[in-house]
């Protein structure tokens, strides 16, 4: 780590904290838009050791870094670290190791300052809305870990005044940040508040890159793991991966909304989707813990045994040596099943069955594998026709309601054949008749799960089972609906125009290049035309693109601007000109651009009839029109998201390859005439 000497500002690298002689003091602040670099305090050294006035440096760097130097000396530090500018950050493998090192670094700093820039020393801290308690210092994701880590932190105004210390405020602390007041005090272990409450603490806070709003809880977690920025909401992801590997507390799942008590979901109208992103174990982000600050984890018998007496599951269910069996009541009895349990189990001591002989019960472990995180749990499950609901039983309470919860459980419907155990997603989306009930529902409370089951004297089994829970999104995203009304909507890319001009062609009307000026075809026999005049040439080209019985078609021709008659249309078939004969014409200005030309024309044959035009024929969506002297090549590509092709058009041959290469100036003046006329001609309706 590189640490500044609090008299020179000089940087000076040490192997570990460890190595430091009378320790260092570290800075937590909130980053300005212009931050002093590592390698702007390097560059500044360099030049004042260039100069020989090295003992101007202290004041020379920022206003920040030199008052905490002044601060941090007058308080006996002689070495200071500062993120901003003790990091290499051109370094990746430098940056890596400061993230996964800083909650350590901050541990172990003799004295940490809290800066408040937008704090005044002339304030009473602890009046309902003072600018401490509305402090950014309490808003940023990493400035959590730096509130936390330190032994001994000290409050600093903007004038960098010592307003007060960590311990003497911590009541004050809690109320702003949530943090409990012993743990920011040490008389209670970090590792002993849950995973949920953890998180809770982190779901208001806000960072700059996406990747960091997991990056900065690692050392609040115990977690080491690469940093690689760019990778998006996969970081979080990565950290709760990680952090199932260190931890049994299952109020990692303990997030989102609790269904309602009473609510029964078969009997409402219910919809579920694998693409909602709450229908996976994991969080996309701490936000989702906003309501689990309450959620603390309890021992799994504990849970089991609450559900044994809450929903009247016989005794035989709890011991996993014995075939798993139905709740006990007789109203559900016509359609109850029970499962073998197929796994084994370890022995729970000091706890009975009501008949006061020993039971056994699984361990509820949890494993990342790529079907999902498979899991060993207490499901309550019901079924409703084709609709199924379980009820995960979780070894977490919520302090709140005083009430033990469970995953709100889904089978996926398109689980694998060969998968020996069942796949679930989790959540489901009530659409009642209030508009309270529009939510979606990821938990429920264990001692409501018999009702929420309940439908028409539908059978509710209970059984531990091993399960494959869904964890991430699909790689593959979910295909988009297709429009109701079939049309083929078609857009130019931008720089295809653009392309075509440095070959010579220009578009004889304005070409939609946006969702919002797209050509639709809708109807049987509609046709949409575009030509392309050459500057220099007496010819054109012209795409044709229709609509027959719902199948697109496209097709394109060469045209030869004959003086004598007018320009021959093969819409229909490949052509080629095969020579063009300039001859004297009148020169008109060529008309303004018009919108693209589209109109029916069913009493033509389609080409469909043909059948190489209909697109759907063409290879990879594209095709060529034309020979080795000129050809066109026309190629769709379907946009899903808003339901639009993109047409590019590319033109190539001998004779444009060969103008290109000698330069379009020696073209004759009577083909520039030519072609003006022509562009005149073509605009008269056909």
């Amino acid at each position: 780590m590189w640490l500044l000497h609090t008299r020179t500002a000089e940087l000076e690298y040490f192997n570990s904290p460890h190595d430091v002689k009378g320790g260092y003091a570290i800075l937590s602040h909130v980053w300005d838009a212009c931050e002093q670099s590592f390698q702007e305090l390097q560059s500044l050294h360099s030049q004042l050791v260039s100069a020989h006035r090295i003992d101007l440096l202290r004041s020379r760097v920022s206003d920040k870094v030199r008052e905490c130097c002044i601060l941090a000396e007058s308080h006996g530090y002689e070495w200071l670290w500062i993120d901003t500018c003790c990091i290499d950050r051109s370094s990746s493998a430098e940056l890596s190791e400061a993230i996964n090192s800083m909650f350590q670094w901050y541990a172990l700093a003799q004295v940490c300052y809290a800066y408040l820039e937008d704090v005044p020393s002339d304030q009473d801290i602890h009046e309902n809305g003072s600018a401490f308690r509305k402090s950014k210092w309490f808003t940023r994701g990493w400035t959590l870990q730096e509130l936390i880590a330190p032994r001994s932190l000290l409050f600093v105004a903007r004038d960098w005044t010592v307003i007060g210390t960590k311990a003497s405020l911590a009541a004050l602390l809690e109320d702003i940040t949530g943090v409990d007041a012993d743990v920011l005090t040490f008389r209670r272990q970090l590792g002993d508040v849950s995973v949920a409450r953890r998180m809770w603490w982190a779901s208001a806070r806000k960072t700059t890159r996406i990747e960091d709003e997991a990056y900065c809880l690692m050392g609040i977690f115990g977690v080491h793991m690469a940093t690689i920025y760019g990778e998006g909401r996969r970081a979080f992801l990565r950290l709760q991966e990680e952090i199932l590997k260190r931890t049994s507390d299952q109020t990692l799942f303990a997030w989102g909304n609790v269904l309602p008590i009473r609510t029964t979901p078969f009997r409402e109208q219910m919809s579920y989707h694998r693409y909602h992103p709450d229908s996976h174990i994991f969080a996309s982000s701490p936000a989702a813990f906003a309501h689990s600050g309450n959620m603390h984890p309890v021992p799994m018998q504990v849970a089991a045994e609450n559900a044994v007496k809450t929903l009247g599951i016989t005794n035989s269910v709890l011991d996993s040596s014995n075939v798993s069996g139905p709740l006990a009541s007789s109203s559900m009895s016509g359609g109850e099943r029970s499962l073998a349990h197929r796994h084994q189990s370890s022995r729970v001591p000091g706890h009975k069955k009501h008949s006061d002989v020993p039971w056994k019960i699984p361990l509820p472990d949890f494993i990342v594998t790529s079907h999902g995180v498979r899991a060993r749990l207490l499901v309550v499950e019901a079924s409703a026709g084709q609709s199924n609901l379980a009820i995960a039983v979780l070894a977490c309470k919520d302090r709140s309601t005083g009430s033990f919860v469970g995953l709100l459980l889904r089978r996926r419907v398109d689980s694998e054949t060969g998968l020996r155990w069942p796949q679930y997603h989790v959540g489901i989306t009530v659409c009642g008749m209030h508009p309270w009930m529009r939510l979606r529902y990821r938990l429920s409370q264990v001692g409501w799960a018999r009702h929420a089951l309940s439908f028409n004297s539908s059978g509710i089994s209970a059984h531990w089972e091993r399960l494959y829970i869904s964890h991430r999104p699909p790689s593959r995203p979910p295909a988009r609906r297709v429009q109701s009304d079939a049309a083929f909507r078609f857009v130019f890319p931008r720089w295809v125009s653009v392309e075509l001009a440095k070959q010579g062609f220009t578009p004889d009307v304005a070409l939609p290049e946006t969702r919002a000026s797209a050509v639709k075809l809708a109807e049987k026999g509609s046709i949409a035309s575009f030509t392309f005049f050459h500057r220099h040439l007496p010819e054109a080209f012209r795409i044709h693109i229709g609509l027959c019985r719902k199948t697109p078609w496209a097709t394109a021709s060469f045209i030869s601007l004959g003086p004598q008659a007018r320009p021959v249309d093969s819409a229909w078939t490949e052509s080629s000109v095969s020579s063009v004969v300039p001859q004297h014409q009148p020169t008109r200005p060529p008309p303004p651009l018009r919108p693209a030309n589209l109109r029916s024309r069913p009493s033509r044959r389609s080409p469909c009839e043909c059948g190489p035009e209909a697109i759907a024929r063409w290879t990879n969506s594209s095709r060529m029109f034309g020979d080795a002297r000129r050809n066109v090549q026309l190629t769709f590509t379907h946009n899903s998201g808003n339901n639009t092709h993109l047409l590019d058009v590319r033109v190539s041959g001998s004779v444009y390859q060969n103008m290109l290469g000698r330069g379009s100036s020696g073209q004759p003046q009577r083909a520039r005439l030519l072609h003006s006329l022509a562009r005149r001609v073509l605009h008269v309706p056909l």
